[in-house]
């Protein structure tokens, strides 16, 4: 990012465990909420007791019947994040895009999976004898670029649309490597962020046999997900979908949008270590947060907030403190570092996107979200946690970081917006 070009958002959406909309994600995050649920499905609440569900996402208020019957639930989410991104930017629900042509126009999702649910449903359907066929949607419906692809075929997008699976990670590579086709010129704008949904049997109980899940915790089920707290057991599973609008600060400024945000710095590493396990040694982790900061040219002591990943899992957690203590020195003790994973779960493929909103409104409003559930915080992770409830910071910097399976790492740096 050396050459300096300016990029700012200028429109969010989200669908999250707390509703649709970026205001109803944040009014509950401030207030202290948690979205964490005993499990309805009886047959998921074998493998996970409690999850972070979007209960009131109903596709039927936002999408028509020929749209739904052609998408899985990921794709319905990013559908519907894009057109409060798209809305929040200015731009209408029919894709008009005022001075940008849609060939210069990319998309760039991450999702881990896709459609788990349609692919089950289908294995389903010819396991048990009931049928021999399944239907001609169940490989467009199911695949992870679905939902980009579904956003482009909406909104007639022909620039690069792009999907990146890197598990946890996958949102926030999905921004960082969107904003290297802003400063190559290649686009005039693009709709970067996630989608995700995995409430699924096989899905749950592949993460439950790793050990990654919660399958104990308190009786309120709210307080299940508890990252940097010591009686943490696991990460509690959340769905959604977060979208951004990315366009350089000149173009911005050119038609009078609203700017939120601006993107300053990206890294991205892998731990080469162990296909689910973190480098204990936070190695990894931390040569991702230095080439994000050397991409924004700061320094660490000019990195005024933390949104850590913080899944709730016990070598995860203490990995990412191990980086964080390596990466900062001393002075993390006197940032504060928050995760939002224990009001909304881990959307997976999402979080790095939903994150990235978090990071920009807390910018935006001078609020730090709290980390729920920390009431007895690991001795070894940062001292100022934001536990449990929000607070007003003035702050002008903030780092986002994502951490996967496969020891994919990618870690973004949001500025306040100063034109």
């Amino acid at each position: 990012m050396a050459d300096k070009t300016r990029i700012v958002v200028t429109g969010m959406g989200a669908v999250t465990p707390f509703g649709v909309g970026v205001s109803t994600f944040w009014e509950n995050i401030v207030a202290g909420k948690s979205a964490v649920r005993q499990t309805e499905d009886e047959l998921l609440r074998t493998w996970a007791p409690v999850v972070a569900a979007a209960r009131d996402f109903d596709p039927a208020r936002y999408l028509d019947k020929k749209q739904i019957q052609n998408s899985d639930r990921f794709t319905q989410m990013g559908l519907v994040a894009a057109a409060e991104a798209l809305r929040d930017a200015g731009f209408g629900d029919g894709g008009a895009f005022g001075p940008y042509e849609r060939d210069r126009i990319g998309i760039s999702i991450g999702c881990a999976f896709g459609g788990v649910q349609t692919l089950e449903e289908g294995a389903n359907r010819l396991a048990s004898g009931r049928s021999t066929r399944v239907g001609p949607r169940l490989v467009p419906k199911s695949i992870p670029n679905a939902a980009a692809a579904g956003i482009a075929m909406r909104y007639g997008i022909r620039g690069p649309v792009m999907t990146y699976s890197t598990a946890c990670a996958s949102s926030a590579n999905a921004i960082g490597e969107a904003s290297y086709w802003l400063r190559l010129g290649e686009i005039d704008m693009a709709l970067v962020g996630g989608a995700e949904c995995l409430f699924s049997p096989a899905i749950l109980a592949g993460l439950r046999a790793a050990g990654a899940l919660a399958t104990e915790g308190p009786e309120d089920f709210g307080a299940w997900s508890r990252p940097f707290d010591k009686r943490r057991t696991g990460m509690v599973m959340g769905e959604g979908a977060a979208v951004l609008v990315l366009e350089t600060l000149e173009r911005a400024l050119e038609r009078g949008a609203t700017i939120y945000g601006e993107l300053v710095g990206y890294g991205t590493s892998n731990d080469a270590y162990h296909e689910t396990s973190p480098d204990p040694s936070g190695h990894g982790a931390k040569l991702a947060m230095a080439r994000a900061l050397r991409s924004a040219g700061l320094g660490t002591d000019e990195i005024d907030y933390v949104n850590a990943h913080a899944t709730a899992t016990p070598a995860g957690d203490i990995a990412e403190s191990t980086a964080l203590r390596d990466m900062f020195g001393p002075r993390i003790d006197e940032i504060p570092v928050s995760s939002i994973k224990g009001a909304v779960g881990h959307m997976l493929g999402t979080a790095g996107a939903i994150e990235s909103i978090a990071c920009v409104k807390a910018l935006e409003t001078g609020w730090l979200p709290p980390t729920l559930n920390c009431d007895d915080k690991e001795d070894i992770a940062p001292r100022d946690v934001v536990a449990n409830q929000s607070r007003r910071a003035d702050i002008r910097t903030a780092l986002s970081s994502s951490f996967g399976f496969g020891g994919q790492n990618g870690v973004l740096i949001w500025k306040k917006a100063e034109i």
